[in-house]
């Protein structure tokens, strides 16, 4: 299939047609790519994405409390939902990387497709506004946000916080590594509990690493 028809192909899964294509190419590239690349749209895509799913959930329960809608948020824009989103997109496909960037597989780091689903989202804002972002947003998110009440609303850090409290081991401590904005995923977390480290983890963002060395550390203590 040509490119041209994987990136139709790609518009009409979103639902939306976008009028400047440039920004469409531009959300699909990597930074390892050239200097036109997504970075600035995944940081408003990031933005418009929370503002999307805490609009529909401040709506859809008006009688549960601030917290447990920002439990449910987090839910819905971590890393792992957003490769869903990625999954069903096949932006693995489509994404133009750096040759440092790919394998045989496709795109070395799952956090690249994650940071492009943002970066699309930017792009409709940019391009459409707020009506077809929250559409492309409400449309991708639709299966996830129908069965939130059946999925773990408790992020990775707070969930193996009470876990490891309630083992008598104290609060997890995680220490952080700065590799620089030269690679991606920028930061690389490790997860310690009770002076022992269960988890390592990586992200864009500090908290994105954190959250990821947490959920590796609460595998290892529950094998």
């Amino acid at each position: 299939m040509v490119i041209e028809e994987k990136h139709s192909r790609l518009q009409q899964q979103m639902g939306y047609s976008f009028s400047n294509q440039n920004l469409f190419e531009r959300a699909l590239t990597h930074s390892s790519a050239g200097p036109n690349h997504m970075e600035r749209l995944e940081f408003l895509g990031d933005a418009v994405l929370g503002l999307v799913i805490s609009q529909h959930l401040h709506g859809r329960f008006p009688e549960r409390p601030e917290g447990q809608l920002s439990r449910m948020r987090a839910s819905m824009v971590r890393k792992e939902s957003l490769l869903k989103v990625a999954k069903r997109w096949k932006l693995d496909l489509l994404i133009h990387a750096g040759a440092g960037e790919r394998t045989v597989r496709g795109i070395k780091s799952p956090s690249i497709t994650a940071n492009a689903v943002e970066a699309l989202i930017g792009a409709v804002f940019e391009d459409g506004g707020w009506e077809s972002a929250r559409f492309v947003v409400l449309k991708a998110w639709h299966i996830m946000l129908k069965n939130i009440d059946q999925v773990e609303t408790c992020d990775a850090k707070s969930r193996l916080q009470e876990f490891t409290q309630s083992k008598g081991w104290g609060l997890p401590v995680y220490m952080l590594i700065d590799l620089g904005v030269e690679y991606s995923p920028r930061f690389k977390a490790e997860c310690w509990v009770n002076g022992k480290l269960v988890g390592a983890g990586q992200g864009e963002r500090k908290k994105l690493a954190e959250i990821d060395a947490a959920e590796k550390g609460w595998g290892e203590l529950n094998t």
